[in-house]
């Protein structure tokens, strides 16, 4: 099982200037450093990159499963086409990556079982045969899997690629108490020394095994799979993973 503790977050590549300082975070010490509030038409592509868009099978990512609304939110949205289920994911990957540091993100969940959102860090040194220090590991911020605990998410890591090798830590589970609005806000705090977790402003979890010490970028998908999945699901589609946000800080 993953032992999140308590940390700090500092970047290494790709520094962007941000002026106005959003409401207080969960730690102390940090000033932001990179963000995105998706206020623009369209997805800013100085910051993101559309990822998966090979992956075969009964799920493909598209990237017009992904747009903002206008409104300041972005939207990965699942839809079906036949017996394939339609969604969409975006990563930093090969523009902006970081090592250390808080990164958070406020998101409004699907609820259809099936579907599962997730707020992520990935390496790309993550590799067969690699190690969680010199390689990186995915950090699963957050996974919400409504068809196994609903109203609970989920944190895991893993490294050593995805064959063979592969190794886990996790998942540990953590209840999600409702809001007003339906949005949560998950946040991570990386340090050389630990990882720490939180949802809604809350410490769920602490851990000092398996750190990465190498950048790691940003990803937010909407998976799916056919696991629980309710007899009508596709007929319940469109749905979408709704972000209003995500932010990283560096300690000053």
């Amino acid at each position: 099982m993953i032992r999140l503790l308590t940390g700090v977050l500092l970047a290494t590549q790709s520094f962007i200037t941000c002026n106005a300082q959003p409401p207080k975070i969960p730690v102390e010490g940090y000033k932001l450093f990179w963000s995105d509030d998706f206020d623009g038409p369209a997805l800013d592509k100085t910051k993101w990159n559309y990822r998966g868009l090979d992956r075969s099978g009964d799920l493909k990512n598209f990237s017009e499963s992904v747009s903002l609304d206008g409104k300041g939110f972005l939207l990965i949205t699942a839809s079906a086409k036949n017996d394939t289920v339609k969604t969409g994911m975006i990563a930093t990957e090969n523009i902006f990556q970081t090592t250390y540091g808080y990164f958070e993100c406020r998101s409004k969940l699907t609820e259809s079982n099936g579907l599962f959102p997730a707020f992520w860090l990935q390496s790309q040194l993550n590799g067969d045969y690699g190690n969680a220090v010199d390689n990186g590991v995915e950090l699963d911020i957050f996974e919400y899997f409504p068809h196994e605990r609903k109203n609970q998410v989920s944190h895991t890591l893993h490294w050593g690629g995805y064959g063979p090798t592969h190794k886990i830590d996790g998942p540990v589970w953590v209840s999600l108490s409702p809001t007003p609005d339906g949005f949560h806000t998950f946040g991570l705090e990386w340090t050389p020394e630990s990882y720490t977790t939180f949802v809604d402003g809350v410490r769920t979890f602490q851990g000092t095994e398996h750190i990465s010490r190498k950048p790691e970028f940003i990803v937010l998908s909407l998976g799916y799979t056919s696991a629980g999945t309710e007899k009508n699901f596709k007929t319940k589609l469109p749905e979408s993973f709704v972000v209003d946000y995500v932010r990283v800080y560096k300690k000053q």
